[in-house]
């Protein structure tokens, strides 16, 4: 995509004060310059706890606005593109929550500089699939179980002080307390029943490792999501259960089975199970997931291209 004219073109940048580990006024001051610079106008909004900020992505778009900037983790991403919905405006990301697993799988620029140069330079779009849980839209993944259990367990006060290794923390803790339970799963009216310790809905985003996702098939944009069910009953399951589904990659096997939904999808645990989607918990089982494909226009690296010059100079 050419760049478009940027003089009096206007960036809405929605920023979360409290996600990573960042300076939030000086980052401000460094958005803000450089669009400058580049001849944008820019209008801060920084987020707060219980706000609806997909509504108030939604009425800006509504009032006019050339570009929407989402500025912090993956739940930030997440809610904004909640209300960018079917919207032309594109989506730009700059990066700065604890694991960033939407712009490590979409090659996005950690550098807050570098991302606003692509946002307003040479880039691509990429027309990303949502997911719509109750009367939410969520962006990356959807999880009961393990992963639930230790979003759970990771409080946001460790997630500031520790970064990432909060998480794998938690893990740690979690991973010698594996539960299974029974589910029943309908997706696109198929229906299957089993017993889990992890349903995981992705639709991008498996911990932000994109070599991981492509031994899976999973893509952003492919108008579907992959179910992943983990059948591990101890920690001593999970190298066999690795094996099967990255390695083997086997879409059914006995510790791991792969199925996927372009529509509908509701998941049943017995006992309930809570539920985490994009490091947020959202309530507990049942859960009914619509597919939304194609939904927000995501400001993205244009891929590289290489040429090989195979031409032979002879000598005089």
């Amino acid at each position: 995509m050419e760049p478009k004219e940027s003089q009096n073109h206007t960036a809405f940048i929605v920023l979360n004060p409290v996600a990573g580990i960042v300076n939030t006024p000086q980052l401000r001051r460094v958005i803000e310059k450089r669009f400058q610079i580049l001849g944008w106008d820019t209008d801060f909004h920084t987020t707060e706890e219980n706000e609806d900020t997909g509504q108030i992505v939604a009425n800006r778009i509504t009032d006019g606005v050339d570009l929407v900037v989402a500025t912090g983790g993956d739940g930030t991403i997440a809610a904004v593109a909640a209300g960018m919905v079917g919207a032309d405006v594109p989506l730009g990301i700059i990066p700065t929550g604890t694991w960033n697993a939407i712009a490590r799988h979409l090659a996005i620029p950690f550098n807050p500089i570098r991302a606003v140069n692509l946002m307003t330079g040479n880039h691509d779009i990429r027309k990303l699939d949502l997911m719509l849980v109750g009367e939410t839209v969520h962006a990356m993944n959807i999880g009961v179980g393990f992963s639930a259990a230790m979003v759970a367990n990771t409080s946001r006060t460790e997630k500031r002080r520790l970064g990432n290794i909060a998480y794998f923390s938690t893990i740690f803790k979690q991973i010698f307390g594996l539960e299974m339970r029974r589910y029943s799963i309908d997706a696109d009216g198929q229906h299957f029943r089993g017993r889990a310790t992890e349903i995981f809905v992705a639709n991008y985003g498996v911990v932000g490792l994109k070599a991981l996702e492509n031994i899976l098939d999973i893509k952003p944009d492919d108008g579907k999501v992959d179910v992943l069910i983990m059948r591990a009953r101890t920690i001593l399951d999970l190298p066999a259960m690795f094996w099967q589904a990255f390695i083997l990659r086997q879409k059914r096997a006995p510790k791991y089975r792969q199925l996927s939904a372009a529509k509908n999808l509701v998941i049943r645990t017995s006992p309930a199970a809570i539920v985490q989607a994009d490091g947020e918990l959202v309530g507990q089982t049942p859960i009914s997931v619509k597919v939304l494909p194609q939904s927000v226009n995501v400001i993205v690296p244009q891929p590289l291209s290489w040429k090989l010059d195979l031409t032979i100079t002879r000598p005089g």
